[in-house]
């Protein structure tokens, strides 16, 4: 009986959450999910109109990117710790980009039927 019981307790906690709880200073994945959208559409623009004046499409993107950090209530260096703590799991990363691709994809078509 002993055995059993014992069995069903290494079941149990074979079974339990081990989902890794983030950290204070890092944001919800859907809230960097957002930045990271915002970044790289400003850096998309960034790359179209800096053939036309690149000092001008620098300066554009320099406050893109501070707009972006104000609007999201972080700075720079916690946008930084989010890369850096998101990209030790390449998995979520990859999620967070597939989410991202397919957001960008439904704004396109609604886009696309006006």
């Amino acid at each position: 009986m002993k055995i059993y019981l014992l069995i069903i307790a290494c079941l149990l906690f074979s079974c339990s959450n081990s989902e890794k709880k983030i950290p204070k200073n890092i944001l919800p994945q859907t809230t960097f999910e957002t930045v990271l959208k915002e970044i790289h559409l400003e850096e998309a623009s960034f790359e179209l109109n800096k053939i036309q004046d690149i000092e001008n499409a620098k300066i554009k993107l320099s406050n893109a990117y501070f707009d972006i950090y104000k609007k999201n209530k972080i700075s720079k260096k916690k946008f930084i710790e989010n890369i850096d703590y998101y990209s030790k799991d390449p998995e979520k990363l990859e999620e967070m980009y597939t989410n991202i691709l397919e957001q960008l994809t439904k704004e396109k078509s609604k886009l696309d039927q006006r």
